[in-house]
């Protein structure tokens, strides 16, 4: 079952689509871990690759696009306009701003054809977005096991405790762009309770630096 995120910012609306198996489910964030948490947030396109089989986008891998948490002035829990979903407001720096900009631009650009965005057909519309994401985690992704791991909604916990050889979930979003983002801005759902979107807006606060 396909089920709908919706990330708004300025001037703009995203809609996010979980389309893989490993995240077919609207899950909260994961509670609070016992130990401190630095998790750097990591931005990807999709690239085709024939040999993928699981994760959000079948059929793609993610690559890395540049943009992560170190782009990022403040992250901060926020609520939507009806004051009932928690989810996370991001304020990028002026470079990230700009680099956000163009990622949104080039999605929107690469499926002229699909007017609304809101389509299954087009994975290079979607931006991901995840916690830790590395070079290493893209290099394995022909492995459906470790993508099921990798792609399940985030655990901060794993990512706080355990070494960087265990595969831990960092799947935090996959939404559609439907228009260039310029603002500055973005708010990213995350199905979280408040001390879920605390916790995972400190833990992106505390990486920016880092």
């Amino acid at each position: 079952m396909r089920l709908t995120r919706v990330v708004i910012g300025i001037a703009f609306l995203l809609v996010a689509c979980d389309s893989g198996s490993a995240s077919s489910g609207n899950h909260p964030a994961t509670p609070s871990p016992t130990t401190s948490v630095s998790a750097l947030l990591v931005f990807t396109t999709w690239v085709p690759d024939s040999k993928v089989t699981n994760g959000p986008e079948p059929s793609y891998k993610p690559a890395l696009s540049g943009l992560t948490g170190h782009d990022v002035q403040a992250a901060t829990a926020v609520t939507d306009a009806t004051g009932n979903t928690w989810m996370l407001n991001v304020t990028f720096t002026p470079a990230g701003s700009k680099l956000f900009a163009k990622l949104t631009h080039d999605n929107v650009a690469a499926c002229p054809g699909d007017a609304s965005g809101a389509g299954p057909g087009c994975a290079m519309r979607h931006l991901a977005i995840w916690l830790e994401l590395t070079q290493a985690d893209i290099d394995s992704w022909e492995n459906a096991a470790y993508v099921a791991i990798v792609s399940q909604p985030y655990d901060l916990a794993c990512l706080a405790q355990a070494p960087t050889s265990t595969a831990c979930a960092k799947f935090l979003s996959d939404p559609i762009t439907l228009a260039e983002i310029d603002g500055g801005t973005a708010a990213i759902t995350c199905g979280c309770t408040q001390q879920g979107a605390s916790d995972l807006a400190a833990a992106i606060n505390s990486a920016r630096s880092s």
